[in-house]
């Protein structure tokens, strides 16, 4: 039973720790997004490998000045328990809006593959590393909100 619980509460801090990752790229927060990381994290993606914090916390902000605006929805997650954390997968769909050379509102749709590794600090759970795995992209014009 007590591993069944402690099981749960590690989901449950994994899932919102992976939530709050999408919610500071998609409000552009660079210290949110580094406090999500161990000091020396890593994430790996298309755009490059950042490490360390201070090239961590300049990711919502490469995000921002390359889109309109963002929409990460985080799926489902599968987690195992593993020496010194957690390794597991998380899906997300990364949505992100732009303007075409003619004008046009356009959304850029990934769906995405996290390969994640989480660490327990003394700080609570943190991300060590993430590499984004693309299984694939769709580009379509979409209608602009007055948002």
């Amino acid at each position: 039973m007590a591993d069944d619980q402690a099981t749960l509460l590690m989901d449950v801090a994994l899932r919102r720790l992976s939530e709050r990752y999408a919610y500071a790229v998609d409000s552009g927060d660079g210290d949110m997004f580094a406090a999500l990381f161990t000091p020396d994290g890593v994430v790996e993606s298309p755009r490059g490998k950042f490490e360390g914090i201070e090239q961590l916390r300049g990711i919502p902000a490469m995000v921002a000045g390359r889109y309109l605006k963002t929409l990460h929805a985080v799926l489902n997650q599968v987690l195992n328990p593993v020496e010194g954390g957690a390794a597991g997968e998380t899906y997300c769909i990364a949505r992100h809006y732009f303007r075409d050379p003619a004008g046009r509102y356009l959304c850029y749709e990934m769906t995405i593959r996290y390969q994640d590794r989480f660490a327990r600090t003394s700080d609570g759970w943190k991300l060590a590393r993430r590499a984004l795995v693309i299984v694939g992209t769709h580009t379509y014009e979409a209608q602009e909100t007055a948002s």
